[in-house]
């Protein structure tokens, strides 16, 4: 495992790489394929065993995306990482990239076809030390791009609502400036 930094950090935004244990097959589409082709997953039990306390200010507020599916066991990572939840802070609709008029994408799932995914907020300590605006918007309609990467759109709503702090995204994929950044794809 990558060392953890060796900081306190009062913002941290994680896009934990979820273990699925399932298969899709799309008949219409002719093919088969596993969430887990496209990036290395990790079990529940390993994300919540990552020392993110450690890392945590003592007023820190934690976004963390999880799909629906995963929602409990979100919540329990949240807690694990000795956060309490919150809320939902960010709900991303799925965009189709370079359509005009923007079109809604839905995605397979073994349910229902999905278009959405959920940001989870966990507080620790006071908000008021962290946030600094009131007018961020939760609802983001963004195109959806490489598999599981995120709008950064979200990181810059996480930027505006809260003060300038020390920040952190965990899982990540990409250096940005003003955030440390902790994953095995940077």
């Amino acid at each position: 495992m990558i060392a953890f930094p060796n900081k306190k950090y009062n913002i941290i935004y994680a896009d934990p790489p979820w273990q699925f244990n399932s298969r899709i097959h799309q008949e219409n589409r002719g093919f088969t394929h596993s969430l887990e082709d496209h990036y290395d997953t990790m079990k529940g039990k390993d994300i919540k065993d990552l020392p993110v306390q450690d890392i945590a200010d003592d007023d820190c507020i934690l976004f963390m995306w999880v799909v629906d599916s995963h929602l409990k066991e979100g919540i329990e990572v949240i807690e694990s990482w000795g956060f309490t939840y919150r809320t939902i802070g960010f709900t991303w609709v799925k965009e189709y990239p370079n359509t005009f008029p923007p079109q809604i994408c839905f995605n397979f799932s073994p349910y229902l076809l999905k278009s959405t995914e959920i940001c989870l907020i966990g507080m620790k300590g006071k908000l008021k030390n962290i946030k600094d605006r009131d007018d961020v918007k939760g609802l983001c309609f963004e195109a959806r791009t490489k598999h599981s990467e995120k709008p950064h759109e979200i990181r810059r709503r996480i930027e505006t609502m809260c003060k300038d702090l020390p920040k952190i995204e965990l899982f990540a994929r990409k250096n940005f400036d003003g955030w440390d950044a902790w994953g095995n794809e940077v």
